[in-house]
This record gives structure tokens, sequence and C-alpha cells, in this order.
């Protein structure tokens, strides 16, 4: 069996862009919720 191996990175930075939201309703509510509940928003 081979030994655990952990691996940290740094952050580069924030991201910037721009994003499509679907036209399906409810997936874009979803997409919302969840990104509501991200770290650093």
């Amino acid at each position: 069996m081979s030994a655990r191996l952990d691996w940290i990175s740094q952050t580069g930075g924030p991201l910037h862009g721009a994003l499509r939201v679907p036209g399906d309703k409810s997936i874009s509510h979803r997409a919302l919720m969840l990104a509501a509940l991200a770290r650093g928003t």
C-alpha cells in the first residue's frame, strides 16, 4: 500500500471573466444558490 501524499497549493489571485447563465430556470436557480454558498463570496 502506498503512503498518503497531501498537496497544498497557493492561490494565484481572483478570477475575472463573464458567465453565461443557462436558460433553464431551475438550473439557473441552483447555480445561483451554490454560488452564494461558495467560500469567498
